[in-house]
């Protein structure tokens, strides 16, 4: 098992604790810098083909884990065209610490008007 689908089963397993289970295990991943929100309206615009399935995100999750990052958040923004939109946050100013592990946070906002594709 990878390290992203490690942690999508550890998301997974702790969504019912702080709200409803998802309807779907169908995920699409964004990945986003904490300094990229756009400052005039509070939101992340990204394309959406930036939305990933997991297959697709995994050796870059890699790349992120071995970075030297302190941490990563990975957050549930809520649904798009059915799928479960999950956000990898990237720290930002970035004091990279290669040969150190990552933590991996947890968080759901679900709010979609936080997270706009299109």
């Amino acid at each position: 098992m990878s390290a992203l689908s490690s942690h999508l089963d550890r998301l997974f397993r702790w969504l019912p604790s702080v709200g409803p289970e998802p309807l779907t295990h169908d995920v699409r991943i964004v990945e986003l810098y904490c300094d990229a929100v756009n400052l005039e309206d509070g939101t992340y615009h990204v394309r959406r083909d930036d939305l990933l399935t997991p297959s697709d995100y995994e050796v870059r999750f890699e790349e992120l884990l071995r970075a030297g990052y302190p941490w990563l958040n990975m957050s549930c923004y809520g649904f798009y065209e059915g799928s479960l939109l999950v956000a990898i946050e990237v720290p930002s100013p970035r004091p990279l610490r290669p040969g150190h592990s990552t933590s991996v946070n947890l968080s759901v906002r679900f709010a979609s008007e936080t997270l706009v594709p299109f």
